[in-house]
């Protein structure tokens, strides 16, 4: 697709969007084609940073309007020959695309490429953005809002009436703060949509393979559209359209699926719940330590919009060249989705042309450089707790220590180090079945102050071998000091 904002007389034209001609005062028209003759095409044999794969060809298109846009493809191609993108053919297609500039001219092209996905003004709709802690939108954290304002306008344009967005943060996080700084809240505000935390949600018990899911009742009541951001997980490898889905069932439901291994109860959930659409916000991404504000944006300007949650994200994993997370391989083992990469339906953008070398996730990272986290797939409180606690504590250096938090870790993992901290009913539980010793056991129920007072002993004190009465004691009087200075403010 090629659009031009030209003047009203033709004589200007802008690559950007323009709302108003500073010289003629006159209307901006919009000039958007979907079909193009290639007028060139250049071979590129020299790798770069961006464009790893070679070799590669750049075409020179041009539309009806002579309007020009240089465009990569893997495949040789001829001058003269006209470039169009059909629809695809597949319900299990995956879309790519590169946005240039306009974010809703681009998604609705993209919408128009599925195959059978039809819209009524009498659907209910409920929008399921990825909202895990209060974030700004340039740190990629979270949904960008532009993407849900296009979103929202789209599915007005068809008709549609009855729309909410709903989520719910990651655990330990509040759902309305982490909203209102990652600007859904405005976005909501502006077209009158209502937010729906679904930690607040009834819920109805489902039952795939014997595990039990109690998944909010607007899940199973509207049309879904799953809104995740496209992100590198330290805990699964990746977080996409699968993961994105974990937040619709409650807390005692997410802290089961990790205890009993999130590798292989998130397929089951996706198998779970009714189909549903997903749209991958990469328009900025994530790339490193995600999928918290730990990682890096990665700047990709695209989207990925597919009715199959797992060869979206097997795409994904294609295009950041990374290793298939167990969960997707696991995914495919049971039926939930296609993740062969060659029985997937590309449409838009090729997906060898699309690759760009990601960072992969470090395992094991905190906040602190001297606080190492042995994850044994922590269910998201403890985790999300263990990286706030050590984020607290980055001005004080300290002497190394690890805090071992989940249940899926082994032996080997803890191997060699002295300076062990069992954050965490899980952790505490799995170290006493290995026979293990340990500095310190911090359990879930535990204020957070307490549980940062505790580590921060720890942290100075290299000498440390087991946390006394009196570091206990002290915990409790900085817990009551703390508490009492907020209330003073």
């Amino acid at each position: 697709m090629i659009i031009r904002w030209v003047s009203e007389d033709g004589k200007r034209k802008w690559l950007y969007p323009i709302e108003k001609d500073i010289y003629s005062h006159g209307k901006i028209i919009k000039q958007v084609s979907h079909k193009a003759k290639i007028i060139g095409i250049t071979k590129v044999n020299i790798p770069s940073p961006l464009h790893p794969i070679i070799p590669y060809y750049v075409m020179l298109l041009e539309d009806e309007y002579g309007n020009r846009l240089p465009k990569k493809t893997m495949k040789s191609r001829k001058i003269g020959d006209v470039y169009e993108i059909k629809p695809a053919t597949s319900n299990g297609a995956v879309i790519i695309t590169k946005i240039k500039y306009d974010i809703n001219a681009y998604l609705k092209e993209s919408l128009n490429l599925l195959n059978s996905y039809d819209l009524n003004d009498d659907d209910k709709i409920l929008i399921k953005p990825s909202i895990i802690e209060p974030a700004h939108p340039y740190q990629s954290v979270n949904t960008n809002p532009k993407i849900l304002d296009a979103i929202i306008c789209h599915l007005k344009e068809k008709g549609v009436k009855d729309i909410i967005v709903a989520e719910q943060s990651m655990l330990g996080n509040d759902t309305i703060a982490s909203s209102k700084k990652a600007g859904i809240l405005d976005v909501c505000k502006k077209h009158d949509v209502q937010f729906v935390d679904l930690s607040k949600s009834n819920f109805i018990e489902k039952i795939h393979d014997d595990f039990k899911f109690n998944i909010a009742k607007e899940v199973l009541e509207r049309k879904i559209i799953n809104v995740p951001v496209m992100k590198t997980h330290t805990q699964i490898g990746i977080s996409g359209a699968m993961e994105n889905m974990i937040r619709v069932v409650d807390e005692k439901t997410q802290k089961e699926m990790y205890t009993h291994d999130i590798e292989k109860t998130l397929p089951k959930l996706i198998k779970t719940l009714p189909g549903f659409l997903s749209i991958g916000d990469t328009t900025i991404g994530m790339h490193g330590n995600g999928p918290t504000y730990l990682g890096e944006p990665a700047f990709l300007n695209m989207i990925f919009v597919s009715k199959d949650p797992v060869a979206l994200d097997t795409v994904f994993t294609e295009i950041g060249i990374f290793e298939m997370p167990n969960y997707i391989k696991i995914a495919g083992i049971i039926g939930a989705g296609n993740n062969i990469t060659k029985d997937i339906e590309i449409v838009g953008d090729e997906l060898e042309a699309s690759k760009f070398h990601l960072k992969i996730p470090e395992k094991n990272i905190s906040a602190h450089p001297n606080i190492e986290l042995i994850d044994g797939k922590a269910n998201p409180y403890i985790f999300n707790s263990a990286l706030k606690s050590t984020a607290k504590l980055v001005g004080l250096l300290g002497s190394k220590m690890q805090l071992v938090i989940g249940s899926h870790f082994t032996e080997d993992m803890v191997k060699g180090k002295n300076r062990l901290v069992a954050y965490g009913n899980d952790a505490i539980k799995k170290i006493k079945d290995l026979g293990l010793n340990v500095v310190a056991e911090i359990p879930d129920d535990i204020d957070d102050i307490e549980k940062l007072m505790l580590i921060k002993s720890i942290l100075e004190n290299p000498d440390k071998t087991k946390l006394d009465a009196k570091d206990k004691l002290f915990s409790k009087i900085g817990k009551i000091g703390t508490k009492l200075k907020q209330s003073l403010n």
